[in-house]
């Protein structure tokens, strides 16, 4: 090999040498940035878990708060229901009273058109004819 072989080669190499060294660089760099973006990324998932664990509770306090109301309603849906019942049954009661007084008020009326059919021949009977 000769002497310009030779300087090219190590020209090559010295070159070479300068890019690896360059590239291990940019490795470097972007080996700290992916650090960095890891160090974030740790602090948004504990902020992250921190958050869930604060919206978990106010779930749980909302479902407790939606239950009871629930059970409120449902306590209230199960008196409507008990005094529709007992209006239901003073209605029933009520069409019999009034089923009973229709029927008295049947009888009376027969009892007073007897009586008025009575006073009617008694005012136009024989005895209080009309006389010339």
């Amino acid at each position: 090999m000769t002497l310009d072989e030779m300087d090219k080669k190590i020209e090559f190499i010295l070159e070479m040498q300068a890019q690896f060294e360059t590239n291990v660089g940019k490795l470097a760099t972007n080996l700290a940035r992916s650090e960095a973006n890891i160090d974030n990324l740790r602090v948004s998932v504990a902020d992250l878990r921190l958050s869930v664990a604060n919206l978990a509770g106010v779930v749980r306090e909302s479902v407790k708060l939606s239950d009871d109301r629930f059970t409120r309603l449902d306590d209230r849906l199960s008196k409507l229901a008990e005094a529709q019942e007992a209006a239901d049954e003073r209605a029933a009661r009520l069409d019999e009273k009034m089923i009973e007084l229709a029927g008295a008020q049947k009888a009376t009326e027969e009892r007073l058109n007897a009586l008025i059919n009575v006073m009617e021949q008694h005012i136009t009977g024989p005895d209080h004819a009309a006389r010339p």
